[in-house]
């Protein structure tokens, strides 16, 4: 999938390719996490409980004058729709399914995997100033996230988001 995400170029301004943009989904318990969970992911076997959500939105990031791409999926999928225009958000997502727990494709919808992992693909460096919220699975990670973050002069609360995780 990295490697997908290497070649695929990014069909609209600013181009380029898709790993040179900073991803974003628009909804916990993604796919990505899932995989994760369920030990999926041979570059990674820590689990899913040291891992934190860092939270932006798309009106701090266009604060930030940080340029957006939008997928209507998984951007590294050959068919995925790209747009650069905020008006195309309620086009290109399908909300309902951001709400959704869970998304596995089934025999009437084949396509819900891919949608869920709609993306907002940030231009260039994000900075610490774009999150609004950092948020953990258990109580023992808040202390640890605030003082790895604090190693670099970041000062956040961490919440604790049971529900976003497996």
């Amino acid at each position: 999938m990295k490697e997908q995400r290497r070649q695929r170029p990014v069909p609209i301004e600013p181009g380029r390719v898709i790993a040179d943009y900073v991803p974003s989904y628009f909804a916990p318990r993604s796919p990505t996490m899932f995989a994760i969970h369920k030990g999926n992911v041979p570059e990674y076997r820590g689990g899913i409980d040291p891992l934190i959500y860092l939270v932006t939105t798309i009106e701090r990031l266009m604060e930030l004058g940080i340029d957006c791409v939008f997928t209507d999926g998984n951007a590294a999928t050959g068919f995925t729709r790209f747009s650069g225009a905020l008006a195309d958000l309620d086009d290109l997502i399908d909300w309902p399914l951001m709400h959704e727990r869970m998304w596995r494709d089934t025999p009437e919808d084949g396509d819900r995997r891919r949608r869920r992992m709609a993306e907002c693909l940030a231009s260039g460096p994000v900075p610490w100033a774009a999150f609004v919220e950092v948020a953990a699975r258990s109580d023992e990670r808040p202390r640890e996230a605030t003082d790895a973050l604090a190693t670099i002069g970041v000062i956040a609360d961490v919440s604790i988001q049971r529900e976003w995780y497996f």
